[in-house]
C-alpha cells in the first residue's frame, strides 16, 4: 500500500513540476507526421511508462486485500478475505481483461494528454492526439451502455442457458438503440432551439449529461447507499485506525488521502446537484449571463462570486490561470489521482465489501455478500462492473 501511495505521489509531483516549467502557449499548433522527431513521440512514450506500472503494480496493489462482509446477527458482522496479496490480485484481475483494459484505455489517453501539455505545450501532434482521443472515446462510450445494462439485468440462476443468452442479447441491443437515440433528440431538441441552427456549448454538455446518465445515476447510487459506511471508515483511516475498509494500519500518505477523499465525499453531493441544476437552469431559463454562471461554479459559485468583492478579484484572475497549459496538466494529474486513482478502488473496495447491503437502500447489488464470498464469478461481475461502467466517468 506504501509504494502505491509513493507512486502517485511521484505523479503529483512530477504534474507540480510541469506546472512550474512549462511555458505558457501563446498560440496552439498542430503538427503533422511527416513533420515529427523524437521528440514527438515522447508524450506517447512518457504515458505509456506511466501506465505501465498502473497495470503491473498500482492496480493489484489496490485490490491487494479486498474484504466482503455480511451481517450475521444484529449489527454484528463477518469479514472474510477475499485477497491476501498481489498474486491473489494479480490472479482476480486476470479473469477481468476486458473491464481492466477499458480503464486502462481511459487513463493511458488522459496521460498522453498530460505528456503533450508537458513537451511544448503551443505544439501538439497529430497522431498522440489521435491515438489519446481513441482510447478515450471507447469506455466514454461503453461505460454509460454497461452501467445501464446492469442496472436493468437481473441475475439468473441459469445464465448458460439460450434464451438467457438471447435474452441479455437482445437487452443490450434495445438499450444501446435506447442510449443513442435520447442523446441524439437531446441534441437535435438543442440545434433546434438555436437561432442560427447550431450545437451550442450548454446543448452539447447537456447531451453529454444525457448520454452519461445511467453511469452518474449508478454512481450516485453506490455512493449514496454507502456513503455513512465510507465517511466513518475513511475518516478513521485518516486518524490512522484499522477498518474493514482499510484493514492495515494506514501510512502517512494512506491517511492523507483518505482525509482527501472524506473532504470530497462531503461535498460531494452538494457539488453534484449543484452541477445538474446549473445545467437544467441554463437550458430552461436562459439567463443572459449563462457563460458566466457556467464558468464561476454554477449557481453556487457564481452566487458567492456576486456577492464576494475579494473572490471576484481572484476568480477574474482565476480565469486567466485556467487557460495555461501548466495548470490544465496539474488538474489533469489531480482528477487521475484523486478520481481515477482513489475513488475508482474505493467503489470497487465497496462492492466487493458488500457495503451497500448493510449501508443504505436502493444501491446497485449484482450479488449477494455471501455469494461474493465463495463464488469467483461474482468477484469477477464486481470487478468488471466497476472497470468497465466507470471507466469512462473517471476520464471526463
Amino acid at each position: 500500500m506504501g509504494n502505491s501511495r509513493v507512486r502517485v505521489l511521484v505523479l503529483l509531483l512530477s504534474s507540480f513540476f510541469s506546472f512550474l516549467l512549462i511555458q505558457p502557449a501563446s498560440a496552439v499548433q498542430i503538427s503533422e507526421f511527416n513533420e515529427s522527431n523524437f521528440e514527438s513521440f515522447l508524450p506517447i512514450i512518457v504515458a505509456f511508462a506511466i501506465a505501465i506500472p498502473i497495470w503491473r503494480w498500482f492496480i493489484p496493489t489496490q485490490l491487494s486485500n479486498l474484504q466482503v462482509a455480511f451481517e450475521i446477527d444484529d449489527d454484528l458482522y463477518e469479514v472474510h478475505k477475499i485477497t491476501g496479496n498481489l498474486a491473489d490480485a494479480r490472479t482476480l484481475l486476470s479473469s477481468v481483461l476486458y473491464g481492466l483494459g477499458l480503464y486502462m484505455m481511459g487513463m493511458t489517453g488522459v496521460l498522453i494528454l498530460i505528456a503533450e501539455l508537458m513537451f511544448e505545450a503551443e505544439i501538439y501532434f497529430r497522431p498522440n492526439l489521435l491515438i489519446a482521443g481513441i482510447l478515450i472515446l471507447i469506455p466514454v462510450l461503453i461505460s454509460p451502455w454497461e452501467t445501464l445494462n446492469t442496472q436493468l439485468g437481473m441475475k439468473s440462476n441459469n445464465a448458460k442457458s439460450k434464451a438467457f443468452v438471447l435474452g441479455s442479447l437482445l437487452r443490450r441491443f434495445t438499450t444501446l438503440l435506447l442510449l443513442i437515440g435520447v442523446t441524439f433528440a437531446t441534441l437535435l431538441y438543442g440545434i433546434q432551439l438555436s437561432s442560427d441552427n447550431t450545437l451550442s456549448p450548454v446543448w452539447l454538455a447537456a447531451g453529454m449529461l444525457t448520454f452519461m446518465s445511467p453511469t452518474i445515476m449508478a454512481y450516485g447510487r453506490i455512493m449514496g447507499a454507502s456513503w455513512n459506511m465510507l465517511i466513518i471508515n475513511k475518516w478513521r483511516t485518516a486518524n490512522g485506525r484499522p477498518n474493514p475498509i482499510d484493514p492495515k494500519k494506514p501510512g502517512f500518505l494512506n491517511r492523507l488521502f483518505s482525509l482527501i477523499l472524506v473532504l470530497f465525499l462531503l461535498t460531494m453531493p452538494i457539488t453534484a446537484l449543484n452541477g445538474i441544476v446549473t445545467v437544467f437552469f441554463v437550458l430552461f431559463q436562459k439567463p443572459d449571463n449563462a457563460t458566466e454562471v457556467l464558468n464561476f461554479g454554477g449557481i453556487i459559485g457564481h452566487s458567492i462570486y456576486e456577492r464576494i468583492d475579494l473572490i471576484s478579484e481572484l476568480l477574474f484572475h482565476w480565469e486567466f490561470i485556467k487557460a495555461l497549459p501548466q495548470f490544465l496538466s496539474l488538474y489533469l494529474s489531480l482528477n487521475i489521482a484523486i478520481v481515477g486513482l482513489a475513488f475508482i478502488f474505493e467503489l470497487t473496495r465497496n462492492l466487493i465489501l458488500g457495503g451497500q447491503s448493510f449501508g443504505g437502500l436502493f444501491g446497485v447489488t449484482l450479488d449477494s455478500p455471501r455469494e461474493i464470498r465463495t463464488e469467483v464469478k461474482a468477484q469477477k461481475r464486481q470487478l468488471t462492473f466497476a472497470f468497465a461502467g466507470f471507466s469512462g466517468y473517471t476520464v471526463l
